[in-house]
Parts: C-alpha cells; sequence; structure tokens
C-alpha cells in the first residue's frame, strides 16, 4: 500500500523552518516510501485587503486538498498551514474530526509562549508530535504522551566535507535570519575587546539585502567604533553554502530567556555541518548540541565570549579539531537524510498501526 503524507507549512522556502522541516525533509521522506505533497504559504505583496483575500484562498484551497485526498492519507503540520495560528487550529480540527484523517504536528519554537490556546490544543489533539528540541519534547509530554525528539537537521550533501583555508585575517561569521540578527548584540562587548588585540573580520549573513540591515544600523555603527572589522553579505538561500565555507569560525550568540530556551539550535548545527568551529551562547539547545572544548565551545557571559573568541582566532589547530569533531557530530546525531529514516518510521507505524511503539523510539532519540 503507497503511504501518503501530505505536509504543510506556515512559510515558504525563505522561511528556515518551512524549508528545512517541511520541504527537505518531505524530499527525504519520499525516498522512504512515502508520496508526500508539499504545500508552502506563501506570502502575498499588495495591500492589506490583497492580503487577507490570499491568506482566505489559501486556507480554503488546503481544505479542499484535505477533502480530496484518501482516508489513509497522514497530514503533517509543519508550525501551521500559514501564519494565523487560530486559523492553523481549525483546519487541524476539520483535518481530524470531520475527515478523520491522522494528524501529525512539528513545532520547532515555543509557539506556546506567544499564542498558548491554538498551540497547545494543536499539542494535545494531535495523533503525534514531532518536537526539534530537548526542551520542547519536555513541554510537549506535559500535553502528549506520543512524542518524539527530531532535530532541525543538515542536508550534509549540500556541505562541503573539507574547507578551503584562506590566508590572512580570522572570519568570523554570522548566518541567521534577519530577526536572530539582534542577538549580536551579546557580542559588542567581547568582539570590541577581541579588536584591540587581535585581526579579524566579522560576516554578518541574515538580511536578503542591504535595505533590510537598516533596522540594525546602531548595532552595527557601535562595533564599528570598538574597532570591529564589519562586512554585511545579503543571505541568498543558494549562496548560503559557499559563505559558510567562507568563514573560520562560526558564531551563535542567544539571550539568556524563555523563548531561546525552546530555540532549535539550526544555527550552531549550521556551522558544524560546515565543519566550522562555533561559538555559541550556553543557552538551551546549544547545551545538547555543543559538548564544550570537544565539538565547539560554550559560553555562559561577557568574559568567556571575549577569552574562547580570543583561543579559537590565535590557535589555527583548535579550530581544525573542533571543526572536525563538529561535523562528526552532525553526521552521526543531525544528518538529515538519516534522521529522514526515523521519521518515516515513526509516520509508518502510525500509518499503518494507528499508534507507533512511541517508547522504542523516544529511547533512540533521548
Amino acid at each position: 500500500m503507497v503511504r501518503k503524507l501530505l505536509v504543510f507549512t506556515s512559510g515558504g522556502m525563505m522561511n528556515p523552518a518551512s524549508r528545512i522541516r517541511g520541504y527537505y525533509m518531505a524530499k527525504y521522506l519520499s525516498e522512504n516510501g512515502f508520496d508526500v505533497k508539499v504545500f508552502l504559504y506563501e506570502n502575498a505583496g499588495g495591500n492589506t485587503v490583497e492580503k487577507v483575500l490570499h491568506l482566505i484562498r489559501e486556507f480554503f484551497n488546503r481544505i479542499r486538498i484535505v477533502i480530496q485526498s484518501s482516508k489513509e492519507t497522514l497530514i503533517y503540520i509543519q508550525r501551521g498551514i500559514c501564519p494565523v495560528p487560530k486559523l492553523s487550529l481549525i483546519f487541524f480540527i476539520f483535518s481530524k474530526f470531520i475527515s478523520r484523517r491522522r494528524v501529525i504536528y512539528d513545532i520547532d519554537d515555543g509557539l506556546f509562549l506567544t499564542e498558548p490556546f491554538a498551540t497547545d490544543s494543536l499539542i494535545k489533539l494531535s495523533d503525534a508530535v514531532i518536537a526539534g528540541g530537548h526542551e520542547l519534547l519536555n513541554y510537549v509530554r506535559k500535553h502528549n504522551d506520543n512524542v518524539f525528539l527530531m532535530p532541525t537537521s543538515a542536508d550534509l550533501k549540500e556541505y562541503l566535507m573539507h574547507r578551503p583555508l584562506h590566508k590572512g585575517e580570522v572570519r568570523l561569521g554570522f548566518i541567521g535570519s534577519p530577526t536572530t540578527t539582534t542577538y549580536m548584540k551579546l557580542l559588542l562587548k567581547p568582539l570590541g575587546e577581541l579588536a584591540k588585540n587581535h585581526d579579524f573580520e566579522l560576516r554578518i549573513i541574515s538580511a536578503p539585502s542591504y535595505a533590510e540591515y537598516r533596522p540594525f544600523n546602531s548595532l552595527f555603527k557601535n562595533l564599528e567604533k570598538r574597532g570591529v572589522k564589519l562586512k554585511l553579505i545579503p543571505w541568498n538561500l543558494q549562496d548560503e553554502f559557499h559563505e559558510l565555507q567562507d568563514m573560520d569560525i562560526g558564531l551563535a550568540p542567544l539571550f539568556d530567556g524563555e523563548w531561546e530556551e525552546y530555540k532549535c539550535g539550526f544555527k550552531t548545527i549550521n556551522y558544524m555541518a560546515a565543519g566550522l568551529p562555533t561559538a555559541a551562547s550556553n543557552v538551551g539547545e546549544n547545551r545538547y548540541i555543543i559538548q564544550d572544548g570537544v565539538n565547539g565551545l560554550l559560553c555562559r557571559n561577557s568574559q568567556e565570549w571575549t577569552e574562547k573568541l580570543a583561543k579559537l582566532v590565535e590557535n589555527e589547530e583548535l579550530r581544525r579539531d573542533l571543526g572536525i569533531n563538529a561535523r562528526k557530530t552532525v553526521e552521526r546525531e543531525y544528518c538529515m537524510e538519516e534522521n529522514a529514516k526515523i521519521l518515516a518510521k515513526i509516520l509508518t507505524e502510525l500509518h499503518t498501526l494507528g499508534a507507533p511503539s512511541f517508547e522504542n523510539f523516544l529511547v533512540d532519540r533521548t
């Protein structure tokens, strides 16, 4: 029997979660026995009325897709079906209780902090929940026993095995979505201290255009005042892997807040997949991904950021060793090709038996 799966996401290809946990993971599921169709939600341009009409049309289009699917088809919701959580909940209720489909909910952020009713309802009522990190797993377990840990994984076919070494100043790099640029405020003092005695360049690659860097102009000016050589590079999907290979050190700062506690650490995994030595805040999922001094460095405060970045800039051998171990960690635990096989087994049992052997998978993933 063909195992059919409909994947719905709350964003389009420019949204990291929709792209990686939705589109890319679906591609690998199709290689593991599933007939998969992916429906990304792409935002519409125009005025407010046009955007609302687009949202309504897309909502009913997704309802139609479920109606036309077979009864055995699994519904996989990655965060939501659109940017409006309550519409995603209505879609879920229709799919599960009216159309009688089994529904899987994939969560990779603490969405319950901003939309508690819709998110908690999706968690409680889903046939299975896929959690992107350990703290999310712990939260979901309070509401649903059928939960699995599935980290946001790297498609290692896209990353070079060995990075080219470049001469001259060391390149520190930050890659992420535009909103995460604000985390670089944590490194103002450490980078300023580092610049007093070390020659390096800081590369920030987070906004799709130079115009979209403007909200952070005061941050950038502050860095430059402290003597940091700064290079802003527009982010695009085609060049991301090349930019990773052109760095020496990956930076993953995070505020120590409630939202950050539930983030899934893909920025860190992204650097590590490229064989980059990574310095990260000792917050949230970073604590599970990085073994300090073995496959990366964890920093608890400004002083540790300064000291550990200095060690990385000064010691090429340390950078190489941490980078090699980082890549091995991703190959072992965060490889999309391998994790898709685990997810396929979970979905297969849900598809054929209606209830996977959750305990077995939980032991494997935790």
